[in-house]
């Protein structure tokens, strides 16, 4: 409500004008999908509405928290961006050292996480309710972090310094992601790097190499030796990433393009295959207590909202896309623009094959770096007009 009022007050730059716009055509055509849902159970209107509805305003509230000629303020947050990853690792790396009865090591609901383990493996979640969360965190860490590395701020105060911390804290993060034991967390991180960098390297190739060689240095010469030095941080990832799970993921792949040649045109209601749901819908519960689940995006859209609703926000989502790459592309800049390949980075893998209608946080990731990447784009059009 906070987010929507100051929507309506605040003047927004025409990026945002135009998404906005284009946004609440999504909303009105959402609209006979909503009402096709009070007839199977009330309370989906709200609880899938706002799943996919709601998150958007996380991308107006950044552009109205961090004004064009706010970058102090954009600083403070990057650095307090940086503590965040800091303190969720080193609590991860705490749960590796305490013995699976400890409290730490416990879920919400009170049970040991050992429920979750990877042959034998203790899959830490830090400071997440589980283990999905904290890779998922991780994934978009990267992108925001690797944004405000690259962002050339004049008031730092020792080069030198500002770099071996940014540099630490990025070997944290990609430290972190092996703790996880998940394959998401490590192909996402190295996703957002390698799509990051492509980027930057079409637009300026001697400026991304330049940028790139200190950290891969760095990297390859601490990594192994911390692999030697603790291997419990990487044995849950060993075990997963071990074996051949070609199948496993065929079948994945596979899985939504066959739900939706059997799908109906309205679906069969929103919502209904997020957590929590069942709790609160008695309709949702019958369903997840016959054990049917979606676990890939596409086919919980295609399941909640059949023909319609696939058409209509995979529509938005690669509008999304395409405005965050004009957006990247207008910015002049070469650390904004280095900054803003990153976040386009998660937008484009997100976009794509996120997990934007099962997990709010990663919506709310989603629209959060592309409100981050209108402020640069602000930042950049303010810096060109003083130099004048």
């Amino acid at each position: 409500m906070v987010g929507l009022y100051f929507f309506v007050q605040t003047k927004l730059s025409e990026t945002s004008k135009k998404t906005a716009s284009f946004f609440k055509a999504v909303i009105i055509l959402i609209y006979p999908l909503l009402l096709y849902n009070l007839f199977i159970d009330p309370i989906l209107i709200v609880w899938g509405g706002k799943l996919y509805l709601l998150y958007f305003v996380v991308a107006i509230l950044m552009t109205i928290a961090f004004p064009a000629d706010y970058k102090n303020r954009f600083v403070f947050f990057s650095n307090l961006f940086a503590v965040l990853i800091v303190a969720t690792v080193l609590t991860g790396i705490m749960q590796l050292n305490l013995s699976s009865t400890h409290w730490l090591n416990r879920s919400v609901g009170g049970d040991s996480l050992e429920n979750f383990s990877a042959a034998g493996q203790l899959r830490i979640s830090s400071t997440f309710s589980f283990t999905a969360q904290y890779s998922f965190f991780l994934v978009f860490a990267a992108a925001v972090f690797l944004a405000f590395f690259f962002i050339n701020f004049k008031n730092q105060k020792s080069s030198v310094l500002f770099f071996l911390i940014q540099a630490g804290t990025l070997l944290m993060l990609m430290i972190g992601g092996f703790t996880t034991g998940g394959r998401s967390a490590v192909l996402g991180i190295v996703t957002i790097i390698v799509i990051g960098f492509v980027c930057i390297g079409l637009n300026n190739p001697f400026f991304a190499l330049k940028k790139l060689i200190a950290p891969v240095l760095l990297f390859l010469f601490v990594f192994p030796v911390i692999k030697t030095w603790k291997p419990e941080y990487f044995a849950a990832y060993a075990e997963r990433s071990s074996g051949n799970n070609n199948d496993a993921i065929l079948d994945r792949i596979l899985e939504p393009f066959v739900q939706l040649s059997s799908s109906s045109f309205l679906g069969h209601g929103m919502g209904v295959m997020t957590n929590g749901s069942d709790k609160i819908s008695s309709y949702a519960a019958s369903i997840r207590d016959s054990g049917f689940w979606t676990e890939t995006d596409f086919s919980t859209i295609v399941w909640e909202g059949g023909l319609y609703l696939t058409v209509v926000w995979y529509g938005f989502r690669l509008f999304v896309i395409f405005t965050a790459f004009r957006i990247l592309l207008s910015i002049k800049n070469k650390d904004f623009y280095s900054a803003g390949a990153f976040l386009f980075a998660y937008i484009l893998v997100q976009g794509l094959i996120g997990t934007l209608t099962i997990q709010p946080p990663i919506a709310i990731y989603f629209w959060f770096c592309f409100g981050t990447l209108i402020c640069i784009q602000k930042f950049d059009e303010y810096d060109s007009q003083l130099q004048c």
